[in-house]
């Protein structure tokens, strides 16, 4: 009686077993690797789509409750409470009661380092400028690469409306405002831009 009638396996069929066997953990170890990195990914994804939403909702509607609110500059002209740059806003608009008291605030939306930050100060609407000394700080987006506004109207009487850099002394409420904000990282992917109608606008006087 031979080995293989007796039920026995050979030296090589043992080996050929275990390196199939081995092939297979290494596959399932593979899949199981590329499994989690794609569950990463997309987690990630959501998180920043779940911040791109909560970011663009309060932009939005604050800047759409901007309040046309006119006070006196130091050349003693009566200008709209806006001042818009390239790359920092300031306006005055309604603020909810949460985290701090609501009501009317004085907001500046600027850069600061990586961060995205809102600066927020009580205001009755009397004392022109946007001075930050005593305004509250707050980080919207901690990690951003670049953020540009532009604004679109016509800032005087003379002018046709177009987009410009800048809104500043005007003699009313940008018609559009438009955010454009890349995300920070190795990879600074754009996000949409956000462009905005203030609601409260005024004709300029």
């Amino acid at each position: 009686m031979n080995r293989r009638q007796q039920g026995g396996f050979t030296l090589i069929e043992l080996l050929v077993v275990m390196t199939l066997l081995g092939f297979i953990i290494v596959a399932v170890a593979g899949g199981l690797r590329i499994g989690i990195a794609v569950t990463d990914r997309v987690t990630t994804r959501a998180a920043q789509l779940d911040e791109l939403r909560g970011v663009h909702s309060f932009l939005r509607e604050r800047l759409e409750a901007a309040r046309p609110i006119r006070w006196t500059d130091e050349r003693g002209r009566s200008v709209i409470a806006f001042d818009g740059g390239p790359d920092r806003l300031a306006f005055v608009s309604d603020m909810p009661a949460f985290p701090d008291i609501g009501g009317l605030y004085k907001l500046v939306v600027v850069r600061v380092g990586t961060k995205l930050v809102l600066m927020r100060e009580l205001t009755e609407g009397r004392v022109s400028g946007f001075d930050t000394a005593n305004a509250a700080s707050d980080v919207i987006v901690r990690d951003i690469g670049t953020l540009r506004f532009s604004y679109f109207g016509s800032p005087d009487a003379r002018s046709e409306p177009a987009w410009s850099d800048t809104w500043q002394g005007a003699r009313g409420l940008p018609e559009l405002i438009r955010i454009e904000i890349s995300a920070g990282g190795s990879i600074q992917r754009m996000w949409p831009s956000i462009v905005v109608a203030p609601r409260l606008g005024e004709q300029p006087r």
